[in-house]
């Protein structure tokens, strides 16, 4: 008689949990609570643009778009300096490598 193999709703639940944290990469921009902030995160202050369309404080940046993750729910992560994110109407920026390049899929 052949054993049937019990599968464990651990590892299926684990699975589930591990693929609902992935989104498709969407369009956005970070939202920084100063210049210094974005600078950290993209290394040229001319990356970074003051907020002009009301969505928060004038004083607050925006960093350039890009292609970045996203919650389950499709609302963009930020990048770790950054205090929000949002999605982008603006072309998507073409970085280069060295001092701005970073990793836009690093889990955190």
């Amino acid at each position: 008689m052949r054993q049937r193999r019990k599968r464990s709703a651990a590892i299926t639940l684990l699975l589930a949990g591990t693929m609902s944290g992935c989104g498709e990469p969407v369009p956005q921009q970070d939202v920084y609570r100063s210049l210094s902030d974005c600078q950290r995160d993209w290394g040229d202050p001319q990356r970074c643009q003051p907020v002009r369309d009301g969505r928060y404080a004038p004083s607050y940046y925006y960093g350039p778009s890009y292609y970045g993750g996203s919650y389950s729910g499709g609302r963009p992560k930020p990048s770790n300096n950054a205090m929000d994110a949002v999605k982008s109407s603006q072309p998507v920026s073409r970085g280069g490598f060295g001092s701005t390049a970073r990793s836009f899929f690093s889990g955190s």
